[in-house]
């Protein structure tokens, strides 16, 4: 009879165990939802930082461009045609410099939009840890939540990004288009010369 109860308590302790190893490994596998969506931000975020870069090094280079021009107009030069292209070019680049810096600046807020989204994504990680080891409702709900939370903040960050990308075409058109209108305005204005030597 003792025997038997001993063989009945192991059955239930067996049980136990592997119901607490099938619950471990629910929870494993509810855990690692979210690993999937970090690996996308993870993907997104690194081509956005590099797009960031991207746009860095041009708008410091424009920057510097200008200052140089700036001190090239400064100096007393008497060639009025270089003088007349560094104007331009100078407001070229005062057009330029604050669309490429609303850009840069919407760049970094898809940047932290998606860092904020891995954030949340890792938080409903231990929650639906904490959820399937209580089996509390109320943390279920709440890692649900966060999950959401999460996906709306790379929602914003794909907002964001595809935005920046439409202002960076609408840039390339007009930089494209000033550069075609000076040329056809220097062509004028030689031709106007070699009339004038004739």
């Amino acid at each position: 009879m003792q025997q038997a109860r001993r063989g009945f308590g192991l059955l239930l302790v067996r049980t136990n165990i592997s119901m607490s190893i099938d619950t471990i490994i629910r929870a494993i596998s509810l855990i690692l939802a979210p690993v999937v969506m970090i690996s996308s931000c993870a993907i997104f975020l690194n081509g956005l930082l590099g797009h960031y870069r991207d746009i860095s090094a041009p708008l410091r280079a424009m920057h510097r461009d200008r200052l140089e021009f700036l001190q090239t107009v400064d100096m007393n030069t008497t060639a009025e045609r270089t003088v007349s292209i560094t104007v331009q070019r100078i407001l070229e680049i005062d057009t330029q410099l604050p669309k490429m810096l609303r850009r840069h600046k919407l760049i970094r807020d898809a940047v932290v939009a998606i860092g904020v989204a891995v954030s949340t994504f890792i938080t409903s990680m231990f929650i639906i840890a904490l959820a399937s080891a209580t089996n509390s409702l109320l943390a279920a709900v709440i890692a649900l939540i966060a999950f959401l939370l999460g996906t709306g903040a790379l929602l914003v960050g794909v907002i964001t990004t595809t935005n920046e990308l439409y202002q960076s075409h609408r840039e390339v058109s007009y930089e494209i288009q000033h550069r075609l209108s000076l040329k056809q305005e220097n062509l004028m204005r030689y031709n106007q010369l070699v009339d004038k030597d004739e």
